[in-house]
């Protein structure tokens, strides 16, 4: 069986962390935990997966979360190496790794184990092949109450998502944790 290849993702960090109770549940063969991952925009999108995530281990399930931020993918010379120089390649700014830093912090008082991975690459491709890299179960979006608009933005990346996994579960959740599948 071919394995399939990457699209546009390159890994720009990656720092890991769990809080003392949960170290070592994340990832580990043979357990059963439920392996979410967490796309990030913005420091507010954590809420709705962490309360997700939260209410599954009320319920006595195991979670671990990876949480994910996607910056735009560097630009490319006509020979198809990346630019360096002064625009080039920039490390990963530090608002990003304050903001990561935060959602990990919001998850850590909840004593939920987690990841935090932030790769360059195109959103949608970026989101799928990070869920099949980290053999994800489910993808959950924030479902947004506000006015249409970033409804319609969530629905509409939740809908790419769903039509173009490849068995991981897309999932919307609202403020209180509670999610809902997003049709195909």
């Amino acid at each position: 069986m071919a394995i399939p290849s990457m699209h546009a993702s390159r890994p720009a960090t990656q720092h890991h962390r769990a809080p003392d109770s949960a170290a070592g549940a994340c990832g580990k063969p043979g357990q059963d935990t439920l392996l979410l991952l967490l796309p990030v925009k913005r420091a507010s999108d954590i809420i709705y997966g962490a309360r997700y995530a939260r209410r599954l281990q009320e319920w006595g399930i195991k979670v671990c979360v990876s949480l994910l931020h996607v910056t735009a993918a560097p630009r490319r010379c006509a020979d198809d190496l990346p630019l360096h120089g002064a625009s080039g390649c920039p490390a990963v700014d530090l608002a990003t790794q304050h903001m990561m830093h935060e959602a990990g912090l919001y998850l850590s008082r909840s004593h939920i184990a987690y990841s935090t991975h932030i790769f360059a690459g195109e959103l949608l491709f970026t989101i799928l092949d990070t869920a099949e890299l980290l053999g994800c179960h489910e993808v959950v979006l924030p479902a947004h109450r506000h006015g249409g608009w970033p409804r319609h933005f969530s629905g509409g990346l939740a809908g790419k998502l769903a039509r173009g996994s490849r068995g991981t579960t897309i999932l919307l959740a609202n403020h209180e944790g509670v999610s809902s599948p997003v049709p195909v």
